[in-house]
């Protein structure tokens, strides 16, 4: 793939994730069209410790663990969702910095940024993906689930706080 196919189809992939989200459509099973995942890939974040995650062997898949985190934030922020987003594509891979937002429901409105970096194989596949999130996500979690991290032993203290508020809310996930 050459490099003006390669920005290309990193732009479509920064853009699917966007309107998966515009769309309210990850509430209901939808992941980002574009993105396909190599066999090795890994998820990390600074938000979840040191842990490098392995996507093929991680219990919860992508598709899932986004599902629960955009239906248990909208419990308590029913409009949740994208408000800006910007994205860089290049050969490598794409950045990408999205402004998340909602009014609970007394009104208030709550932000957050999340940045995500990912890189892609030559084949265009997903190797590596990070997301970051701005010192407003604390404030937004305790409004959603109840807590907030750093989690840094990983990432299952934080899922079985989302999976808590989706119980008190009689929210069941199809597996």
């Amino acid at each position: 793939m050459d490099i003006k196919k390669r920005i290309d189809l990193h732009r479509r992939m920064a853009e699917s994730y966007y309107h998966a989200y515009l769309k309210k459509a990850v509430k209901d099973g939808a992941t980002y069209d574009e993105w396909k995942f190599a066999d090795d890939a890994v998820y990390w974040s600074p938000y979840f410790g040191n842990n490098l995650i392995d996507l093929k062997t991680n219990p919860i898949s992508v598709e899932q663990s986004a599902t629960m985190e955009a239906l248990s934030y909208s419990v308590t922020f029913p409009d949740w969702g994208p408000i800006k987003f910007e994205c860089w594509p290049s050969p490598d891979g794409f950045a990408m910095k999205t402004m998340f937002g909602g009014h609970d429901k007394n009104g208030r409105f709550m932000t957050f940024h999340a940045y995500g970096f990912i890189n892609t194989n030559s084949q265009g596949q997903i190797i590596r993906w990070e997301t970051h999130v701005s010192p407003e996500y604390n404030d937004f979690l305790d409004a959603a689930i109840g807590v907030h991290g750093p989690f840094v032993n990983g990432p299952e203290p934080y899922m079985q706080a989302v999976a808590q508020k989706l119980k008190e809310a009689n929210i069941e996930i199809r597996e």
